[in-house]
């Protein structure tokens, strides 16, 4: 069972290289690559544990959306920040596929964390540029991945 994921982080890896780089060549990351993201997903959980995990590979997915899509329609709404864009959501929803419930809260920190400290940086005049949310939500997808599916990790 352990090579099982090593082949399911490699076959992550592969899916989410492109959602990475088309935002930085100046290209829109299509809606098919975060379905074929959120599918193999699917597919992974319903290998690797059958009809319940991917049940609960649905459910984080679309919990996820949901949650994620309201949060940000509600902040945008009360406060006019625009914190996440429709690309960024679906990014998050399609991991959440691969994670899980436990493993959609990790990536959430992994990514908070990461975005308020670069945040503090950019108020402290350290970074000029605005941190890219996508390339953040990838590592931390991939971060959870890797202590979910490596032995010894």
């Amino acid at each position: 069972m352990e090579a099982a994921g090593y082949f399911y982080l490699a076959f992550l890896l592969l899916v989410l290289i492109p959602v990475v780089v088309l935002p930085w060549e100046g290209r829109t990351t299509p809606d098919w690559l975060y379905m074929v993201l959120a599918a193999s997903g699917l597919l992974g959980a319903a290998l690797l544990s059958g009809v319940p995990g991917l049940i609960r590979a649905c459910v984080a997915g679309a919990g996820s959306l949901a949650i994620a899509g309201l949060a940000v329609a509600l902040l945008r709404a009360h406060t006019g920040a625009r914190v996440l864009t429709g690309g960024q959501i679906k990014l998050l929803a399609a991991g959440a596929t691969w994670l899980g419930f436990s493993g959609t809260f990790a990536m959430v920190a992994v990514a908070l964390l990461t975005l308020f400290a670069l945040a503090a940086f950019q108020k402290a005049g350290a970074v000029r540029r605005r941190p890219d949310a996508s390339a953040i939500l990838a590592v931390a997808i991939v971060s959870v991945a890797m202590q979910q599916h490596l032995p010894g990790m």
